[in-house]
């Protein structure tokens, strides 16, 4: 388990949410989080967006505080991560 950064985050007015979209490299694995500081996050995904190797390719991703912890079905994977929150 390791903390992690994305390689930018992007800001997208909706209404009145902000949506972030977080690029991460092809080197998260199971258990790193993301300790993003926003703490009105009002909703969250992520999706793949290399080819999973080894058949596992699930991505699962849960917050707490404005920390994301990532839950990846195998090692070294790259994805982008969504969260809405109001800022």
């Amino acid at each position: 388990m390791a903390a992690i950064t994305p390689s930018s985050v992007t800001r997208e007015s909706i209404g009145s949410v902000t949506m972030l979209i977080c690029p991460f490299a092809g080197t998260a694995d199971d258990g790193d989080t993301y300790a993003s500081g926003l703490p009105n996050v009002v909703g969250f995904w992520a999706n793949g967006t290399d080819d999973p190797t080894q058949g596992a390719e699930g991505i699962d991703v849960s917050e707490s505080s404005g920390t994301f912890t990532f839950n990846l079905g195998e090692d070294n994977r790259a994805f982008t991560l969504y969260i809405l929150a109001r800022i």
